[in-house]
């Protein structure tokens, strides 16, 4: 029993020191995380958000920045009255002098019409008048253009001899076939296409034609418009950009179209498959023969939906094809832009060819000879700045254009564009004529400078319209042609509008 007893004892000795231990441990464990997890005690105090070891270095920056503005930032004081040139008095106020102030010249320029255009008046300017249904106003203009009327206070420009020679195309255009007056206006950056193009514009309004006039034509393959797939042509319609096109040559056209009449009916929208509802809306936009192309016009442009609107333009084209009472026009500028594939994308992402959007299929078909006007023109520009958009090795074989850069032989054309550009149907051909491909776009080839007379005119434009600080006129004229090499866009560019600043 007391063994028993003794064993008893020591073991629970035993467990009780290894308790004591374990404890001991752990306790030192929990001092230790303890220690590890506390935060430190920051020595430095903070007063007003600095430093207290760098307060006097803030004061001191505070203090330099002050006298800074001191001495700086001069004090506004006004300018004594008996000072200015047109003081003020107690009926008006102080105003600047009358050649400072805008637009307060008015350039007086002779008309942009017919009769002044003449081998005479070669080397003058002349000014359009852009009311509300000019066709600058209305479809617009290039950018570089737009930007100069804009600054200029009556828009103007200089009668060249290419407009002569243009002019005088267009007048034997008005009694025949579009096919036989297509022309392409080609020649270096900036030598005057687009004002060339401008000018054909307003002499044909002038004369009475119908005007179609797309001074960017690279607005229609860009994507910023919707287009949607026709089962029944296999091509993408423009709705919204056939409605908008549809309401400018309306706006510009509304005298003419409203004598011309439909040669057979037409539906504008609506199915009567869909219910009574839509065969009543079918039924009071339907059009019988004889109704005004105005009319039509005017009710595709209220159709808000633009559902109609490419179904619409086609009518309409068709119907100025056939007529033979005005000469229609057909400008397009940056025409080089409808041969490369467009920013569209097909439902797996490929590019969209441009001649399968409705709109740029529309312009070649007109500008290759396979649709034309019984009277009028084809007239286009192309843009060789656009580096987006470039002229193609099509137009380059087809206008003999040469190349900028040597071009491989196994560089592939394509054949559909090659025949836009060639204006060669299967089994068809045209004659021979002066300056003239067989079955091609006519080749007009803008001089590349101004002749001195030419430039002389656009210069004292921008005198008489204060553009010039400079009074030696006759130095600054010189230097200007010379620094520009004579190509009218750095002419005005870097020549005319950079010398604002007085010498």
């Amino acid at each position: 029993m007391s063994s028993s007893v003794l064993s008893a004892a020591t073991s629970g000795a035993a467990s009780c020191s290894q308790r004591t231990l374990v404890t001991g441990r752990l306790i030192v464990q929990q001092t230790r995380g303890a220690a590890q997890k506390a935060p430190v005690q920051k020595t430095a105090q903070s007063i007003g958000g600095v430093k207290k070891g760098q307060k006097d270095k803030w004061d001191r920056k505070i203090n330099r920045e002050y006298t800074h503005r001191q001495h700086d930032i001069p004090v506004f004081t006004r300018m004594s009255e008996d000072r200015l040139k047109l003081p003020k008095t107690d009926k008006s106020p102080a105003v600047l002098p009358e050649q400072f102030q805008p637009m307060s010249t008015s350039l007086n320029l002779p008309l942009f019409e017919p009769k002044a255009i003449t081998p005479k008046n070669v080397g003058t300017a002349a000014g359009f008048d852009l009311g509300p249904t000019n066709p600058a106003k209305v479809f617009g203009l290039p950018k570089k253009m737009f930007l100069e009327y804009r600054i200029l206070s009556t828009p103007c420009s200089v009668i060249r001899d290419v407009t002569v020679e243009t002019m005088n195309k267009l007048e034997r255009a008005k009694d025949s076939s579009s096919k036989d007056s297509r022309i392409v206006f080609t020649g270096r950056a900036g030598c005057g296409k687009s004002f060339l193009l401008h000018q054909a514009v307003q002499y044909a309004k002038s004369q009475g034609w119908i005007v179609l006039y797309i001074p960017r034509a690279k607005s229609l393959i860009n994507s910023t418009t919707l287009h949607t797939y026709d089962l029944r042509t296999q091509t993408y319609l423009q709705p919204y950009a056939s409605h908008l096109l549809i309401q400018k040559l309306l706006t510009v056209n509304s005298e003419a179209l409203s004598q011309l009449t439909l040669s057979a009916p037409f539906s504008l929208g609506g199915d009567s498959d869909k219910g009574a509802a839509s065969a009543d809306k079918a039924r009071q936009m339907s059009f019988g023969e004889g109704t005004t192309l105005s009319e039509v016009a005017q009710a595709c442009v209220k159709d808000k939906s633009y559902g109609s609107a490419a179904a619409t333009l086609e009518v309409l084209m068709r119907e100025l094809e056939g007529q033979t009472k005005f000469p229609v026009l057909m400008a397009i500028d940056d025409f080089q832009s409808l041969f490369h594939d467009t920013a569209y994308r097909d439902p797996f992402f490929r590019p969209i060819k441009s001649h399968h959007l409705s709109l740029p299929r529309l312009i070649l078909e007109y500008a290759s000879g396979k649709r034309n006007f019984s009277k009028g023109a084809f007239l286009s520009a192309l843009t060789a700045s656009d580096t987006q958009y470039a002229i193609p090795l099509e137009l380059q074989d087809t206008l003999e254009l040469g190349y900028r850069h040597p071009v491989s032989p196994y560089t592939k054309r394509s054949e559909t564009l090659l025949q836009y550009a060639q204006g060669l149907a299967p089994g068809e051909g045209e004659g021979e004529g002066e300056g003239k491909k067989k079955g091609g776009l006519q080749n007009l080839r803008v001089p590349e400078k101004f002749s001195v007379e030419e430039a002389q005119a656009l210069f004292g434009v921008w005198k008489d319209d204060l553009a010039l600080t400079n009074s030696r006129y006759d130095e600054s004229f010189m230097a200007k042609y010379v620094e520009s090499d004579g190509n009218p866009r750095d002419f005005v560019w870097k020549g005319v509008l950079a010398s604002y600043a007085p010498s």
